[in-house]
């Protein structure tokens, strides 16, 4: 059963057309009122989410890139923090001596009060507990005059010979006149004869200790080859893998970046396409629609026809 809605009147020909609705409880075909009972849905799908694992597997990417970063930052602080506690304090004493030695030639360099000397002989190479043998660095520590009047017998001193050598024997005697000392006589420990009256004023210091084979070290330390050796190569050594290090570090972020943006292009390309195909079966499916819409409008026409004959 048809229900005719109002007549409507055309304002050009005056001809009244009467339209039909069906009824409510006409039954339209199966797809086309499963289409329109579905809700509509945007043409462009929001992005989907990564499911939790794929996240997951990204954010342990991640950390693990970091952590590997972090960890050849720590080796680096680590091999500049070792390079610079043994460097840094060989070339401020050798600064430090080089300096004091060109300003003052009548005494040896010091650091705070205290000479180190490399020995060349094994004149003082005894059983004594103050004996020191041949390639041994000793430690004099600088005298006052005054403290100079305190010196015994048995006290390692070191004083400046005639050619401006120095050298570092046991005192054996000593002269004085009244209170005051003026020279005295020493010998090596491995030697047989003194060294004669040595004058208090060529006195340098007393030795207060030493360390054996550190003097051959300390020479080789000063020679151009040692300087290459223990100061140039490290640092040259540091620097190359400094530079190597940034290098990789910039080739992995960059790699990074490209893989990252690669990926995005993907997925977006993916997006598109997926828009493309929901575009294409909304445009089939209004099509149908149309086409249904059509079928029915010529029916309905072709049925009021028959009523009206």
């Amino acid at each position: 059963m048809d229900v005719k809605l109002p007549s409507m009147q055309d304002a050009d020909s005056g001809e009244t057309t009467e339209r039909l609705m069906p009824q409510p409880n006409e039954s339209a075909p199966e797809h086309a009122a499963e289409q329109s009972a579905a809700p509509k849905e945007p043409i462009f799908s929001e992005r989907p989410e990564c499911p939790d694992g794929n996240e997951k597997n990204e954010q342990s990417g991640g950390e693990q890139a970091k952590g590997k970063r972090r960890t050849g930052d720590i080796v680096a602080i680590v091999i500049m923090a070792v390079l610079s506690v043994i460097l840094i304090p060989v070339l401020a004493v050798n600064l430090s001596l080089i300096i004091k030695g060109s300003l003052r030639q009548d005494v040896p360099p010091d650091i705070f009060g205290v000479a180190p000397l490399a020995v060349t002989s094994g004149s003082m190479d005894g059983s004594e507990e103050d004996s020191f043998p041949e390639g041994a660095l000793i430690f004099v520590r600088i005298f006052s005059e005054e403290e100079k009047q305190s010196l015994k017998i048995g006290d390692v001193v070191t004083f400046r010979a005639a050619d401006n050598a120095y050298v570092t024997h046991r005192i054996v005697d000593v002269t004085t006149e009244g209170e005051q000392i003026v020279t005295v006589t020493t010998r090596g420990d491995a030697n047989a004869v003194t060294d004669g009256a040595i004058a208090i004023g060529n006195v340098i210091g007393i030795c207060t200790g030493h360390v054996n084979g550190l003097g051959d070290f300390s020479i080789f330390l000063q020679t151009p080859s040692g300087i290459l050796v223990f100061i140039g190569i490290p640092v040259l050594l540091f620097i190359a893998y400094d530079v190597t290090r940034i290098i990789l570090y910039n080739r992995r972020a960059k790699r990074e970046v490209v893989a990252e943006g690669g990926e995005q292009l993907e997925q977006a390309q993916s997006e598109l396409d997926s828009a493309r195909n929901e575009l294409r079966d909304k445009e089939e499916e209004l099509a149908r629609l149309r086409a249904q819409l059509a079928e029915r409008v010529k029916q309905a026409n072709s049925d009021e026809n028959s009523k009206t004959s």
